[in-house]
């Protein structure tokens, strides 16, 4: 970890004591659990989930398939 120095105003000092004694903790762990939730909340904001059925079919290849064949097939043999 790297060591690191702030200053805070003396009531959020205060409340963040009673806090941190409140949940059995420390002052810096409260503050390391803030910190990451600042980036969690940012990373979500800004990193929105990709809805990955949009890219099905999108890459063109030259590869040829027999898809249609193999549900034909599928299907016959199914029955």
């Amino acid at each position: 970890m790297i060591r690191t120095q702030i200053y805070l105003p003396e009531d959020l000092y205060r409340q963040l004591k009673l806090l941190a004694n409140a949940k059995n903790t420390n002052l810096s762990t409260l503050i390391r659990q803030g910190a990451q939730k600042i980036i969690n909340q940012h990373n979500k904001d800004t990193n929105p989930k990709v809805d990955f059925a949009k890219f099905i079919g999108q890459a063109k290849t030259n590869k040829k398939t027999n898809a249609v064949k193999d549900i034909h097939d599928y299907y016959e043999n199914f029955v």
